[in-house]
């Protein structure tokens, strides 16, 4: 019996739009207290609710409340893509959410069933949209398999493994790079390796490994079919059996504990987590991986709640997606978390203009360069592959090998 949070069940749950009425009225009153109360300084602001995934939030959301005039109240998610298709649908948060935020995927069923409102390219708050490249705005990000267009592109990176230089041989200023073989079987980590447990997130770059390692390539690593990933799952059973995995983590927090304790050599994991275990353990004590057979490439999409068309701040919805493509939120996002996204010129002269450091100037050039080095090589990822039936099934053996 599959978990009532997985990602299949989810996906049949949204496709039949059930439990609808059942949950709306206890998914608002669950939503109203996180969203808490506005301040009499606030209410002067339109006010635009966001819902989605964390780290697409500024630190400060009062920033871009001094910026455009709009107060955000935003409510983080959980990345998994069950757990935000329960959220959405089930409960139905459009009602009190303006903006939902995720990563590519949701839109190729939300925004036929519905969900979300087509975006007006042609909305009059949204200045930089012909100005930003279609690398990012006609992405599968944020459009549906159809080619259209429901979301504004906001963050994206290429996601890899850190690791302790030092453990590996390799200087800790070098940019090499480096196999994904020191994860999956090498006798230098061995024991020492940390595994995310979500296959949306484990599977793939297992998968690339093992199409460059067999030299056959597979359809698509993020959608595999079921013998496919049967492949990749029995490569991965004989390398847990082999003792190649110290542990299996699933939260971000893990991640930087896994770090900072020096209880693992190598983690596949989120570039933010790296950037914090260095915070405590010095500059470049954990290194961010380039590799050699290619990334997890992921996207997040703005997508409007199609109530929000009923609501009166449709203009100040849109003024937070332009937002999203601007210098301010570009170059504090860059900063903070090591994230690229549209426009990366314009965060460069937005911390120009702002009188920010050389080095931190110098930093973001780095992160627009790092990402376009990154996104050369392959493996883009989707919250929902047509295959996740099969997908998870075998990564379930993996589980319980």
């Amino acid at each position: 019996m599959k978990d009532k949070f997985s990602t299949t069940s989810q996906l049949e749950l949204t496709r039949r739009s059930m439990l609808k009425a059942a949950t709306a009225m206890a998914g608002a009153a669950a939503l109203a207290p996180a969203m808490g109360a506005l301040s009499p300084a606030q209410a002067a602001n339109p006010k635009v609710r966001g819902y989605g995934v964390t780290t697409a939030q500024l630190k400060d959301w009062s920033i871009m409340t001094k910026s455009i005039g709009v107060d955000m109240e935003f409510t983080g998610s959980n990345n998994a893509v069950g757990v935000f298709l329960r959220d959405v649908v089930a409960s139905q948060l459009g009602d009190d959410v303006d903006i939902f935020i995720f990563e590519s995927g949701t839109e190729d069923i939300l925004g036929p069933q519905g969900v979300y409102l087509p975006i007006d390219e042609k909305n009059p708050e949204l200045t930089l949209w012909e100005r930003t490249s279609d690398d990012w705005k006609r992405s599968a990000v944020v459009q549906d398999r159809e080619g259209k267009q429901w979301g504004v592109p906001v963050i994206g990176n290429a996601d890899s493994f850190g690791y302790f230089p030092e453990k590996l041989g390799i200087k800790p200023d070098s940019d090499e790079e480096i196999s994904w073989s020191v994860m999956f079987e090498d006798d230098r980590t061995r024991g020492r390796v940390a595994y995310d447990q979500t296959w949306t997130y484990s599977l793939g770059p297992a998968a690339l490994y093992v199409q460059a390692k067999s030299g056959k390539k597979f359809g698509d690593t993020a959608d595999l079919t079921k013998d496919e990933a049967k492949i990749v799952v029995d490569f991965l059973i004989e390398r847990k059996k082999a003792g190649q995995f110290r542990t299996l983590h699933s939260a971000f927090e893990e991640q930087v504990q896994l770090l900072t304790n020096k209880e693992i050599d190598v983690i596949n994991c989120w570039e933010p987590a790296v950037r914090e275990a260095n915070l405590k353990l010095g500059p470049n004590t954990t290194k961010y991986a380039y590799t050699k057979e290619g990334y997890f490439k992921w996207g997040h999409g703005a997508y409007i709640a199609a109530q929000a068309k009923d609501r009166d701040n449709l203009g100040a919805i849109y003024k937070v997606l332009n937002y999203f493509l601007g210098g301010e939120y570009r170059a504090l996002q860059a900063r903070d978390r090591g994230y690229a996204g549209p426009n990366m010129d314009l965060g460069v002269a937005y911390a120009t203009e702002k009188g920010w450091s050389a080095d931190d100037i110098a930093a973001l050039k780095a992160t627009e360069a790092k990402v376009a080095r990154k996104f050369a090589k392959p493996y883009v990822s989707t919250t929902t592959p047509n295959n996740s039936d099969a997908m998870e099934e075998e990564w379930q053996r993996f589980l319980n090998a």
